[in-house]
């Protein structure tokens, strides 16, 4: 489901649905609820006054649908908003109860995109902002919420107009915060106990945050997972620049940026043979290795800051030979760009308010359908069969590996998401699989940070964490730049 904010006119949407901020007569009157039915015409009226004939009219917080006449939509869902009266009268929830009626209305009559006006804002002088917290939590909350392609609140002046778009900004730098965050906790969660095998860990689990371990960090220590991902997103800040990606990851191997405690204790092979040739001045593109034995799981890592980046992108197209691009600086085998791909359009599902379930869905269909229009090698398709053609979540935990292998990764990193139902439950699976447990650490913790938000994370981790001022410093700069 996409949420759209427009300013116009609603009688002007092309929608399965519009919504009519009604009275109970169902008659007509000022503001939209006229100039819907002046547009629409006799239809509407008449199909209203057949409503009231048989109910006698629309009682406040309820909704009834019609005809939408001579308006460019199929239908119009007409509900009756609550007046105003500073909170006395059960206001909140009986507008409530006007966005839950017409969804379901919408349901029952297949619709799939509906436009909202601003209810009771006008003449029954309900607070436009609480107004507009009120419609989108409930949109986003709403049980059946995938059943619906968009949302569209139309707002007729400029004021309401702003304060939708800040209420959904104030959400992206939230999402954004929480998904950077959840990267440094499930990497720092897996450091001290990278390389342990399942076994070790299933007679010993991690319960919580630790220090020392394999590679002797003091608690809260995040790898080059995390500095990576931290290097890619200060890149983003000032813009999308490969070269300029390509030298954060040098200075990072020099210890001049984004590393936890002034050096660098863990990188991977493939990700140092690629920095090297960066330093020689190759094109930032051709670094990566190509062979298949350079699928490790090094780009897949560090790829969560491209989604935020990506998330206005309707081009499939463009979100592949970004996402391409990226990883190649590092890993330029189809395999691990094409394993970040599938998680990057996984995570702008979510990102577009799907549950994790639907987002699922949603992403096999369309890879599937970017599939149709390319000939990449079927064999190296076929790899991916266990997330693209059958649900990853239903294998059993025996079939799940987590060694530093890229398409391991992504399928440990997914099986986790939809097999646990909070963030905790969620990255302690991740790191208790064994293996590369910082890098499946980092990758689950990632997604499920910004689906679940960080303050569903457990807050002594959060505070653990080194440099946890300088991280949320990089959020708030990176999202001011993908803001504006």
């Amino acid at each position: 489901m996409i949420v759209e904010i427009l300013r116009g006119d609603i009688t002007e949407i092309k929608a399965d649905a519009i919504v009519n901020a009604a009275n109970t007569s169902l008659l007509g009157g000022g503001g939209v609820d006229g100039a819907i039915h002046r547009k629409g015409g006799k239809a509407i009226l008449d199909d209203c006054i057949a409503i009231r004939n048989r109910r006698g009219g629309c009682n406040t917080g309820e909704a009834v649908i019609t005809t939408a006449g001579n308006l460019p939509s199929k239908f119009v869902i007409h509900t009756v908003g609550p007046v105003w009266n500073n909170g006395k009268n059960l206001e909140v929830e009986l507008l409530q109860s006007c966005y839950l009626s017409v969804l379901e209305l919408a349901i029952e009559n297949d619709v799939k995109t509906i436009a909202f006006p601003n209810i009771s804002t006008g003449i029954y002088k309900f607070p436009k902002k609480l107004a507009a917290e009120t419609a989108l939590n409930i949109i986003y909350t709403y049980e059946e919420k995938n059943r619906f392609d968009k949302i569209i609140f139309v707002c007729y002046d400029e004021e309401s107009f702003k304060i939708y778009n800040d209420i959904m900004e104030d959400d992206f730098d939230y999402k954004i915060k929480s998904g950077l965050f959840g990267v440094a906790v499930g990497d720092a969660l897996g450091v001290p106990v990278e390389f342990k095998s399942r076994e070790e860990l299933k007679e010993n689990p991690v319960q919580d945050m630790m220090g020392y371990g394999t590679h002797y960090q003091p608690i809260g220590t995040w790898s080059d997972d995390s500095s990576l991902t931290f290097c890619l997103a200060e890149s983003l800040c000032k813009g999308y620049d490969l070269n300029d990606i390509a030298k954060n990851f040098v200075k990072w191997y020099g210890a001049e940026l984004w590393t936890p405690h002034g050096k660098v204790f863990d990188i991977g092979i493939a990700t140092r043979n690629a920095i090297h040739n960066i330093g020689k001045g190759h094109l930032p593109e051709l670094c990566g290795g190509y062979e298949e034995k350079d699928n490790g799981n090094g780009s897949l890592m560090r790829i969560l800051p491209l989604v935020f980046y990506l998330r206005n992108e309707k081009d499939i197209e463009v979100v592949y030979k970004k996402v391409k691009e990226v990883s190649s600086i590092t890993h330029a085998h189809f395999r691990s760009g094409f394993a970040c791909f599938i998680y990057v359009v996984y995570c702008l599902e979510i990102l577009n308010g799907n549950d994790k379930e639907e987002a699922y869905t949603r992403m096999q269909d369309v890879i599937a359908a970017f599939l149709n229009n390319h000939k990449f090698n079927p064999a190296e398709i076929q790899l991916f069969d266990r997330i693209l053609k059958n649900n990853i979540a239903a294998y059993p935990e025996d079939e799940i590996e987590s060694s530093g292998y890229v398409l391991h990764s992504l399928e440990a990193c997914f099986w986790c998401f939809l097999n646990w139902n909070t963030f905790e439950g969620m990255v302690l699976k991740a790191v208790n699989l064994g293996g590369d447990t910082d890098t499946t650490g980092a990758i689950t913790g990632g997604l499920a940070g910004f689906y679940y938000g960080i303050d569903n994370m457990p807050q002594k981790w959060i505070l653990a964490l080194a440099r946890k001022n300088d991280i949320d410093d990089l959020c708030e700069r990176l999202s001011l730049k993908l803001k504006n």
